[in-house]
């Protein structure tokens, strides 16, 4: 299962979480990588760890997002795909 939660807009960050995944990988794309990449990583696993999830793969776009940003959209796209992708 999938779900996306998120924009490709400005201070904004996409989600796409698959479940489909063995262990958890998390994928972050951002020109912010390099000076925030491990903040934006601590904040997604801070959701899934609280969400008690132990397989997915997560892809995060980001585009100048904050952190409770990232948060919101990452426990969207949980949601989302544990319903089966509905929006």
């Amino acid at each position: 299962m999938i779900g996306i939660c998120g924009n490709e807009k400005d201070s904004d960050v996409l989600v796409t979480v698959d479940l489909n995944h063995e262990g958890i990988e998390i994928i972050i794309e951002s020109k912010l990588k390099k000076m925030f990449g491990k903040l934006m990583e601590k904040a997604v696993k801070e959701v899934i760890e609280e969400m008690s999830i132990k397989n997915a793969k997560i892809l995060v776009q980001d585009f100048g997002a904050l952190d409770f940003v990232i948060k919101a959209r990452t426990r969207t796209a949980v949601r989302r795909a544990m319903n089966g992708g509905e929006k």
